[in-house]
């Protein structure tokens, strides 16, 4: 008897390239996730938005200051001076 081997070889070379697959994209999710985790940080760092580690709100925002949650402060809440600020451009005053 004859059995068509063909099919089998098919259906073996698809699992390896699935896997293959598999295994560069569960790299790249990795490269992703953890190479970028240190720019994001970085990046939200109060300092680096310009704004300094105050102790608490209200003498952030009693200085004209906004209080930017996202900035990493050990002690206090970053607070970002008025100037220093993003705002829209196309605001008219």
């Amino acid at each position: 008897m004859l059995r068509n081997k063909r099919g089998v070889d098919i259906t073996l070379q698809t699992v390896i390239v699935a896997v293959i697959v598999i295994v560069v994209l569960i790299v790249l999710l990795v490269i992703f996730t953890k190479g970028t985790g240190g720019f994001i940080f970085a990046t939200t760092g109060c300092s680096d938005r310009g704004g300094s580690c105050v102790g608490d709100s209200e003498s952030c925002t009693s200085s004209g200051g906004s209080i930017y949650r996202m900035g990493k402060c050990d002690n206090g809440v970053c607070c970002i001076p008025e100037e220093k600020l993003i705002t829209n451009q196309n605001e008219q005053p």
